[in-house]
């Protein structure tokens, strides 16, 4: 009985762990919240050590720590970004006033790098992929026309606090339903992609740990 790669005493441990933490959760369901809420500082705890190891392992020290090691003058714009990793780790203890600029900075650049990410990696290509749609023909067209439209109103849905028409006001309105319905679709494949985990978590312990079925 071993769900987990290889047939002993290691993979059978895996297994007997995987099916207690799956039985804690699903505890939730029979009103049973204490255990409930020890899986949720279990996953919490282990998905901050797993980033922070990685934010070590995958950044700081290759990107910052071992540069600055090596080249230490020829890596100038670095020290700012360790001044700012030794800022945002001494938070606790450093006056408000001298955390705050480090932090703004970090809060307006990730936003900024979000916004961007999202015009360039979402926006213009799905704009870019409805003019340019298929081999040509009319259907292709016509499908590629209403996905550009769809777009830019959903795009229009977000213009808030400026004056506008008639026109506008309802191309508006017309994008925040859009927005709903594509919202409601998404939210909708989330509750089946989580049925279909439920069915998978309940099969491994049917067949996998039990050996029942």
């Amino acid at each position: 009985m071993g769900w987990f790669a290889g047939s002993g005493a290691p993979a059978v441990a895996a297994t007997w762990v995987a099916a207690a933490v799956t039985l804690t959760v699903l505890a939730y369901l029979a009103g049973e919240r204490r255990l409930f809420r020890m899986a949720q500082h279990l996953l919490a705890g282990l998905a901050t050590g797993y980033l922070v190891v990685l934010v070590v392992r995958e950044v700081l020290l290759p990107r910052l720590v071992e540069p600055l090691a090596a080249q230490p003058a020829a890596n100038l714009l670095l020290w700012p970004a360790a001044a700012l990793v030794i800022v945002m780790a001494a938070a606790r203890w450093l006056p408000r006033r001298v955390v705050a600029i480090p932090v703004a900075v970090l809060v307006a650049g990730t936003a900024a790098f979000a916004l961007g990410g999202a015009v360039a990696g979402t926006v213009l290509p799905q704009m870019a992929g409805a003019l340019v749609a298929g081999d040509g023909g009319v259907l292709d067209l016509a499908i590629g026309a209403a996905a550009l439209v769809v777009t830019a109103l959903v795009v229009l849905a977000f213009l808030h606090g400026v004056p506008r028409g008639r026109l506008l006001g309802g191309a508006n309105g017309v994008g925040r339903w859009l927005l709903v319905a594509g919202v409601g679709g998404f939210v909708g494949f989330l509750v089946v992609s989580r049925l279909a985990l439920l069915v998978d978590r309940l099969t491994f312990l049917l067949s996998d740990w039990l050996g029942i079925a």
